[in-house]
């Protein structure tokens, strides 16, 4: 028999007990504290009936599910709730942890209900936020959230179960039954999106000094901007340099769309986006890429890529006249709106850039592969850097040397950078790295021989989705099946970027990080597109109406989607046939006698997630068996 320290505390559970499992006896609601100090919370509304067998406590649920626990490990029960519940104290959505958020939105926590108003584009946030307790947790539908790194969707209200570890309450499930969730305290976070009461973009009128028109693109023009945010971003008025921009958008027609170029004389802060000088105006003017940069980017800061542009879409008016739908964004470059650098002394950005069109001073040709590199920056007739043209061409050559020769590439290039920029790539198809055009990477210092270089940012997408380079349509509808590191026929330096896709060492560094993005980051990127076209469709018509744009962006969106995922099934299927390394069940990048464990446990009913089930059927037969085993074993005898 139990022995209780406290005669009192025996004889309440004691009559407690007796009360519960007498038939006749209304039930109550039970708390039941265990020795190890969890509660376990039985509802009157959940239980159907209460027993004690061989010092057993049973509580039979509604549906006939019955959860025992032994009375030996049951320090009391009680009828009403004992302790003190954590509670949230703050609750913010950082904009550091948030790419679409453009300022922290603060909760306003009152009772059991959070509100927070947000202006950014798309739904899916991460949320910061304070308990009362160390040891408490945070639940959302019974998993645990991490502040400043769990992920959700909130188109909806969610509901965040505040308590302690191993704290349970038995509950009905959505999809039928009984089961014990976590328990604690309950908030209802509902999170009001600006965007969604907006009915238009924002407008940004540009007035040149005189009314002069914007016709070169080396010669800037002086200008007034008045940005209006429309209620979802902030508004500003400024003084602006403006000039144009781009390579095949800046040529023909000079009354057609075109993109611009915007340099402010201080550091601004246009639409709540990072301090920066340097905007761009970017004019989408190929048939049916109205989309492409917003989904890029977005799918950019999905997969980590270096300093991920933002994309805002807007109406853009000069000297009064509209001219059409814009994506307000970042220009590339070293500053506080896109590769930020403590220190600029002996950094360079370099562009893989077909166009070759910097100063002879300016560019290089790499050895091997004859790259075409600008360096566009540092800009050395400034005289602001003791590092050399000569200096940086002998680092990037002693990088595509090691890609060329399948060497050890961790001395030269930052992998992980390095692998989220070609996987990024790889999975949208992007075909101007190919050419090659906007491919960027950058050195923090070239005179340090531990600094390694590093992919990114991206930019450009006109080549992406499927585009064939021919037919509007190919947008999100060509390309799905494309083995993009096979190289293509179409452009002479396409071996550099074959080889660093079938090079030895990156198929490892990218298959965690496709995983990563395959777990949330897909969903993310195909709810973004709604999002993002909910709020820009009336100004895609407007700039559909004025340029006799025939494109239907309402069909195409659904397209969108179903590439997106489709693309992502090919990635699939080529990443584990090429580069997921056969036997390696509990996924630790090793085959060995662990992973035989692993399967044996599976053979034996252990519950497996789909992914683990995949590598756990290691002869490919769609069956995991025996015969699985065996091949596992050969595997490992093979590699000795």
């Amino acid at each position: 028999m139990r022995t209780f320290k406290n005669c009192k505390r025996f004889i309440h559970f004691t009559a407690l007990a007796v009360s519960i499992l007498s038939s006749q006896a209304v039930l109550a609601t039970s708390y039941v504290t265990l020795n190890d100090g969890r509660l376990l919370v039985f509802p009157d509304s959940c239980v159907k009936s209460t027993s004690n067998n061989d010092g057993t406590m049973s509580f039979t649920a509604l549906d006939g599910t019955v959860f025992s626990i032994p009375l030996k490990d049951i320090s009391s029960i009680e009828s009403q709730l004992t302790k003190e519940l954590p509670a949230i104290t703050a609750f913010e959505f950082d904009d550091k942890f948030n790419y679409q958020v453009y300022s922290d939105a603060t909760g306003t926590i009152h009772d059991d209900e959070i509100n927070v108003e947000v202006a950014g584009i798309g739904k899916w946030l991460t949320a910061t936020f304070d308990l009362t307790d160390e040891a408490a947790r945070a639940t959302v539908d019974g998993i645990e959230q991490v502040s400043g790194r769990s992920r959700l969707h909130f188109d909806s209200s969610r509901i965040y179960t505040v308590g302690y570890p191993g704290d349970a309450i038995l509950s009905s499930q959505p999809t039928g039954g009984y089961a014990l969730v976590p328990y604690g305290r309950r908030y209802t976070v509902t999170v009001d999106f600006l965007t969604d009461h907006s009915t238009t973009v924002p407008r940004i009128d540009i007035n040149t000094v005189g009314g002069v028109g914007i016709t070169s693109k080396e010669v800037y023009v002086d200008a007034e901007i008045i940005i209006n945010g429309n209620g979802v971003f902030p508004s500003m008025t400024d003084s602006v340099k403006i000039k144009g921009r781009g390579n095949n958008t800046w040529r023909g027609d000079p009354d057609s769309k075109k993109p611009y170029r915007l340099k402010f004389a201080q550091k601004v802060k246009p639409l709540g986006l990072k301090k920066g000088k340097n905007w761009v105006l970017l004019a989408n003017r190929h048939k049916g890429s109205m989309l492409t940069n917003a989904v890029g980017m977005k799918a950019a800061s999905l997969f980590g890529t270096a300093a991920a542009n933002h994309i805002i879409p807007v109406d853009l008016y000069i000297n009064g006249n509209y001219r059409g739908s814009y994506n307000f964004t970042e220009k590339i470059g070293f500053a506080g709106n896109s590769v930020d650098l403590d220190d600029e002394s002996a950094a360079a950005l370099l562009e893989l850039d077909s166009y070759y069109d910097e100063a002879p001073g300016q560019r290089f040709r790499s050895t091997p592969y004859q790259l075409p590199v600008n360096v566009k920056e540092p800009d050395f007739s400034e005289g602001t850097t003791f590092i050399t043209l000569t200096d940086i061409k002998n680092r990037f050559n002693a990088f595509v040397q090691a890609v060329l020769n399948d060497e050890d590439l961790t001395d030269e290039a930052d992998m992980d950078y390095l692998a989220r920029f070609f996987l990024f790539n790889y999975y949208i198809c992007n075909y101007e790295l190919y050419h090659p055009n906007s491919t960027f990477c950058y050195y923090e210092n070239v005179s340090d021989s531990n600094s390694k270089v590093k992919f990114g940012p991206v930019w450009d997408f006109d080549w992406a989705f499927g585009y064939d380079g021919y037919y509007a349509l190919s947008y999100f509808r060509d390309r799905i099946d494309e083995d993009y590191f096979a190289g293509t026929t179409a452009a002479s330096l396409s071996n550099f970027t074959s080889d660093v896709g079938h090079h030895h060492q990156v198929p490892g560094v990218m298959y965690p990080i496709w995983r990563q993005f395959r777990g949330n980051g897909l969903d993310e990127l195909c709810d973004f597109i709604l999002e993002y076209y909910a709020y820009a469709k009336p100004s895609f018509d407007s700039n559909k109406e004025f340029w006799n744009d025939t494109f239907n962006y309402d069909a195409q969106v659904p397209k969108a989607v179903a590439w997106l995922r489709d693309r992502a099934k090919r990635v699939d299927e080529e990443l584990r046939n090429r580069y997921e390394l056969p036997g390696d069940v509990n996924d630790d990048r090793e085959v060995s006698l662990g992973d035989i464990s692993a399967l044996i446990e599976i053979l034996q009913g252990s519950a497996a997630d789909a992914e683990t089930q995949l590598r756990a059927d290691v002869n490919k037969d769609n069956e995991i068996s025996i015969a699985d085993v065996n091949s596992l074993i050969d595997l490992i005898i093979g590699q000795q």
